[in-house]
């Protein structure tokens, strides 16, 4: 019976702290206005770009400013007036620029990827390996006519323009199976406990 214990233990202790330490989980909220098109049908509306990455594949595209380019398939924009969710099929990623400009932004991916929005500014120093935000400030929409943004609803264009930005950043959230397995292994320790009694 105790070496039962010991192996649900270890078990819920892999599978609960390994996430969060080893896998790294990164989600992303770019907000602001804008107006453009999409699949050619025009729009002037607050947008939400939601996105997931992961720390692991930070990377530096200048001395101590970063980026982590998105995982496919996990990026959205909520075009809120016209109540219409696409997915993203261009590959982006989200930057820090903490050289000079201190700002948060959504970019095409890559170390070279043209800057498609370029949230709130003067935000001090962000290492990209921590939950970061809510921040708010100005913010900026530009070059998104450079070349194609495909969404899963067409082609996405938005006018160069200002706005007010928002950004936020949480890392770490679990993922589903190990919540379950984690909430598995304390029933089973409970059990344990109870037989024992």
């Amino acid at each position: 019976m105790r070496l039962l214990k010991m192996a649900l233990l270890a078990v819920v202790l892999v599978q609960f702290i390994g996430v969060t330490a080893f896998a790294a989980p990164i989600s992303f909220l770019h907000e602001g206005s804008g107006s453009g098109t999409i699949g050619g049908n025009p729009f002037n509306s607050a947008f939400r770009i939601r996105a997931m990455g992961d720390t692991a594949n930070r990377q530096n595209y200048a001395s101590n400013s970063f980026f982590i380019d998105h995982a496919p398939g996990t990026v959205e924009i909520e075009l809120v007036s016209l109540s219409l969710v696409s997915t993203f099929t261009t590959a982006t990623r989200t930057f820090m620029n903490n050289e000079s400009t201190g700002l948060v932004g959504f970019s095409r991916a890559g170390v070279s990827g043209a800057d498609l929005y370029n949230g709130p500014g003067n935000l001090g120093f962000w290492d990209m390996l921590s939950s970061f935000g809510p921040v708010t400030g100005g913010a900026s929409l530009l070059q998104w006519t450079n070349s194609p943004v495909n969404t899963s609803n067409g082609v996405l264009v938005f006018n160069n323009g200002g706005t007010q930005g928002r950004f936020t950043a949480r890392v770490g959230v679990p993922e589903p199976l190990s919540v379950i397995t984690f909430g598995l292994g304390l029933l089973g320790l409970a059990a344990a406990r109870r037989r024992r009694s």
